[in-house]
């Protein structure tokens, strides 16, 4: 193993050695003023070890790993509502949500029941309405709906419809407590008088 030994000026040396096989390779140092670390330095990066997936940041004087911040809408569950009196999401979890928010997207029922209000009940308890108003027949419920999983309170609601007892087509209203929380495994949907769904679509998302 050949090497070039560098004395300093005062005392000591740095000794530059190549190994025994090293191939054909080139050290290239660099053109500015600096200094260059050492493979057993390795204090200006934080270890990898047990960090998978995390950034690499700093706050100016040291380096760290950060956690990606999470975001978005996870679609839950989805249910087609055409024909029966009820449906149920089956088993859901929200572990690790803030936030729940179903949509309806032209909810309908066949009248059977006359003007009636949809709405929902969690893991089998008491049923809650979704909105403000009855819905007859002709109309399709259009929702948007936000509860804070926290507390299972309602933040808020949007909703369009081409009418609703005269209301204007778009309004936003209130909603009851339906009792979200993180525990919360299952919503089922029905008609306040009994009605058949006569199509549409519910959506449940969660949102971190």
């Amino acid at each position: 193993m050949s090497s070039v030994i560098i004395a300093g000026n005062t005392s000591g040396s740095i000794t530059v050695a190549a190994p025994a096989a090293a191939g054909t390779n080139t050290i290239t140092m660099p053109a500015a003023t600096g200094t260059m670390a050492l493979t057993s330095d390795t204090s200006a990066v934080p270890s990898q070890t047990g960090n998978s997936g995390k950034f690499l940041t700093t706050n100016g004087s040291a380096a760290s790993w950060g956690v990606v911040a999470s975001g978005g809408l996870d679609l839950i569950s989805t249910i087609a509502t055409s024909g029966a009196t009820e449906y149920n999401t089956g088993v859901i979890s929200f572990t690790g949500y803030k936030l729940v928010q179903i949509w309806t997207d032209l909810v309908t029922h066949d009248g059977s029941g006359g003007n009636q209000r949809l709405q929902m009940t969690t893991n089998g308890g008491s049923a809650s309405q979704l909105g403000n108003g009855d819905i007859p027949a002709v109309d399709t419920v259009m929702s948007q709906t936000t509860f804070d999983l926290s507390n299972g309170s309602f933040l808020s609601l949007m909703r369009v419809n081409p009418t609703i007892n005269g209301l204007p087509a778009s309004f936003a209203g209130g909603a009851r407590n339906p009792g979200f929380t993180t525990s919360t495994t299952s919503i089922k949907f029905d008609w306040s008088s009994g009605g058949a769904f006569d199509g549409g679509t519910i959506r449940i998302y969660g949102l971190k």
